[in-house]
């Protein structure tokens, strides 16, 4: 299972900082729609992008939360949220969150249930501390169709395949609908972020999403001969004008009801 602590976490904030990043976080705060005054809690707040964000959208007027279960994480978080005053950071996970019920008038999460294995159970800890009328926006990726080109498929196929087992769920936005209704949320609504990258450069999402596949494989029991090779594969691809990158997130909303 992942963990996001040291370069796994580094190179997770660099995909935040891609435009890419930038988007799935702008339309959460669009499902959100913050207003000033107002609590807004993010699960799974990696290095603190939406919280800052959140926090400049109400005027720094109310309070964002961010939580993580991740030191290195929240150390990120605590010096980019650092001229933020509103901006709270908490160490924990999702299914143990310290707050009264009822907290918050609105809660994001991106890309965080998918590696949570009782999904249902963090569901229900979400209702528990929003407000009932409150919308939750939850982003996670269809990962069966999180796919790389360029390289040979035999060795693509393996480093992808191995892939899978970072997280506990390959298609979590399927069964979101029915989660969330058996959570108490109702109005339950899902549209795709989908999103295509033709280069592999510093500024994309495929070259940092590369370099974690790359990662996680190893810990699979992929040789480091062919991650390395998997990766000189996409270079030379991306050199040729020929490699790609698909991935699908789905942004679902709620309403506590």
């Amino acid at each position: 299972m992942a963990d996001f602590d040291g370069d796994i976490g580094a190179w997770q904030r660099r995909i935040a900082e891609c435009p890419e990043g930038l988007a799935r976080r702008l339309a959460v705060q669009q499902a959100l729609a913050p207003e000033p005054g107002k609590a807004y809690l993010d699960v799974g707040c990696g290095g603190g992008h939406l919280v800052k964000e959140l926090s400049e959208a109400i005027g720094q007027k109310g309070r964002v939360v961010g939580l993580d279960p991740s030191p290195d994480q929240l150390s990120a978080a605590r010096n980019l949220c650092a001229d933020t005053p509103i901006a709270e950071l908490v160490e924990s996970d999702a299914l143990h969150m310290d707050f009264p019920d009822g907290t918050f008038d609105g809660l994001s999460s991106i890309q965080t249930l998918e590696y949570i294995q009782d999904t249902e159970r963090a569901l229900a800890e979400m209702r528990r501390v929003v407000k009932d009328g409150a919308t939750i926006a939850l982003v996670s990726v269809l990962w069966d169709h999180w796919r790389f080109h360029g390289a040979e498929k035999e060795l693509n196929d393996l480093i992808l395949d191995a892939f899978r087992a970072h997280c506990f769920h390959q298609m979590l936005p399927l069964e979101f609908p029915h989660f969330l209704t058996a959570a108490g949320f109702d109005n339950v609504t899902s549209r795709s972020l989908g999103f295509f990258n033709d280069k592999l450069e510093e500024t994309s999402f495929a070259y940092w999403g590369a370099k974690i596949a790359a990662f996680f494989a190893g810990t699979q029991g992929v040789p480091e001969d062919k991650t390395n090779d998997w990766l000189a594969q996409l270079e030379q691809a991306n050199e040729e004008k020929r490699f790609g990158f698909v991935s699908v997130p789905i942004l679902t909303t709620g309403v506590a009801s």
